[in-house]
């Protein structure tokens, strides 16, 4: 991969995972029910990791993990959010 692809993967990864963070705390704002919040919170916690993880906290091949994640399961998410507005 040259560096210029990578340097387009990083910054969609990152922009992926902030939309997936804004959805989830959306869905939190809205949401009375406590056990669904305190689950929308570890969620969130779990985008601000792999937000870490892009940032260099973690190994190569947890970095190629969380793009392929990004890339073939929260892509379509967000594809199909915003297909619906």
């Amino acid at each position: 991969m040259s560096a210029a692809e990578q340097a387009m993967n990083y910054d969609l990864a990152i922009d992926i995972i902030n939309l997936m963070k804004m959805m989830a705390s959306d869905e939190k704002d809205k949401t009375k029910d406590e056990a669904k919040r305190k689950a929308l919170d570890e969620k969130i916690d779990m985008y601000c990791y792999e937000e870490s993880v892009l940032n260099g906290k973690g190994d190569d091949s947890a970095l190629l993990s969380l793009y392929d994640k990004v890339f073939n399961l929260y892509s379509p998410i967000i594809k199909e959010a915003y297909a619906n507005r």
